[in-house]
């Protein structure tokens, strides 16, 4: 059955709701790929499962089409965006232009324990490219990636771009970049991941700042060529 025509996943309703709650539980429903991409939202469905009125569904939506996660169609309704190269060209070009300038910030403030968790997060990183690949190891890699990255821009002390970066790098496309890596690809991130550590140890702005480009472009690459060889064959 075509993603499109699944049924709608079921959220888990729970008693008294706000508004940020109603957003906050289909953003994660949306980020953990549980709607398949052009598949419609239906306002009523969704308030079902989540045990709310239609009103705060509703507003959960606009702001999921302000922040690009649904497109709003007239006269057919709210439907999950279907990500395009076009997409992945202009979050990897905003990457670029936002996080290497955080990493060499937070290379002249981040905190000693910060350093120390980075560490352990890019030993674990490192240990899980000596195992064989599996959904958890993924699963794992995503989660101690997400947390090491994290913590760099947070100690950069930009709040606004640490906002606007985190917002990027939830969409379901950055989910889709892990999925993309081959074994080569994770072996040479996690290196990555150390040598950004090394610079960041050693409060060396323009190092922090060199490698975590070198590691966006990596990404960038992977991402770009899996979509091509997928559409070329299709």
């Amino acid at each position: 059955m075509p993603q499109s025509q699944r049924a709608l996943h079921t959220i888990a309703p729970e008693p008294s709701r706000s508004a940020d709650d109603v957003y906050l539980a289909i953003k994660d429903a949306l980020a953990s790929n549980h709607y398949g991409a052009g598949q419609y939202l239906r306002e009523e469905q969704l308030a079902k499962s989540l045990g709310v009125s239609r009103t705060p569904v509703r507003e959960a939506l606009r702001r999921l089409d302000a922040e690009g996660w649904v497109e709003t169609r007239p006269n057919y309704g709210v439907r999950v965006k279907a990500w395009s190269l076009q997409d992945a060209r202009e979050i990897f070009e905003a990457r670029l232009l936002i996080e290497p300038y955080l990493a060499a910030r937070a290379a002249l403030h981040i905190a000693a324990e910060d350093i120390a968790r980075l560490r352990t997060l890019a030993d674990a990183m490192l240990a899980i490219t000596h195992r064989p690949s599996t959904s958890e190891s993924c699963e794992a890699w995503f989660a101690a990636n997400g947390e090491f990255h994290a913590i760099i821009t947070a100690a950069a002390n930009n709040a606004r771009l640490d906002r606007s970066l985190r917002s990027m790098k939830e969409t379901p496309l950055i989910k889709w970049t892990f999925d993309t890596y081959s074994d080569e690809d994770r072996e040479r991130s996690a290196r990555q991941h150390v040598e950004i550590v090394h610079a960041l140890e050693e409060r060396n702005a323009a190092w922090a700042e060199a490698i975590t480009r070198c590691h966006i472009l990596a990404a960038e690459k992977a991402v770009l060529d899996r979509y091509q060889r997928e559409h070329s064959a299709s």
